[in-house]
């Protein structure tokens, strides 16, 4: 929670494995929550971590979602610097959201890369994934493929809806990652879910 009201929610991926990865992630996290505290719009904090994602040299590129949630008008605003797209699942269907213009650019890869904000309009049950290129990629397959995998088990496991509760959604997602990876993943995925609820907590 920022104290504009908003909520930030970003998810990332850092290029490559081991000690150097995870200090790049941690350097950018932290960045992040600082820069959030501004009040800036998330396009405006994008194109700040990238410059600091630059200053950090050539190999220290990332990708990533960076979101606001305005709760006064159930509102998601969103950035996408070369990431895989968040899937918003409504109901019992589930799709891709589409970035304006297409993903950006990673993060670290090019000084002064300005990034176009997405909105999107969440309902009261509305799911919205984050995940990580893990999840997904499969060696020698095609990323639009791939996403399309994720989007039928996103609805497979939505078919009887997604009941109400931290419990069921944490159900949800992990019966979605097994799903999806099986027993020998080939690599580290991550995956945030967030749900708006109804109306009696305000939305939120």
């Amino acid at each position: 929670m920022l104290p504009t009201g908003q909520v930030l929610i970003a998810l990332g991926d850092a290029r490559g494995h081991g000690l150097d990865a995870v200090t790049l992630m941690a350097k950018l996290r932290y960045a992040l929550a600082g820069l959030a505290f501004t009040g800036e719009p998330v396009e405006r904090l994008t194109a700040w971590l990238n410059s600091v994602a630059c200053d950090d040299g050539d190999e220290s590129t990332a990708t990533a979602v960076i979101a606001h949630y305005h709760p006064d008008h159930g509102l998601l605003r969103w950035t996408c610097a070369g990431h895989p797209p968040p899937v918003l699942v409504r109901g019992r269907r589930a799709c891709p959201l589409d970035p304006p213009g297409g993903p950006g650019l990673p993060l670290g890869v090019l000084t002064g890369e300005s990034y176009v904000a997405a909105e999107t309009s969440l309902d009261p049950g509305d799911v919205v994934l984050l995940y990580s290129d893990g999840l997904i990629e499969r060696r020698g397959s095609d990323p639009d493929r791939d996403l399309a995998r994720l989007v039928r088990a996103a609805e497979s496991y939505a078919r009887d809806g997604i009941p109400p509760g931290d419990e069921a959604l944490d159900a949800y997602v992990r019966d979605l990652v097994r799903h999806l990876t099986g027993p020998h993943p080939e690599d580290d995925s991550t995956v945030l879910a967030f749900r708006l609820r109804g109306g009696e907590d305000g939305g939120r």
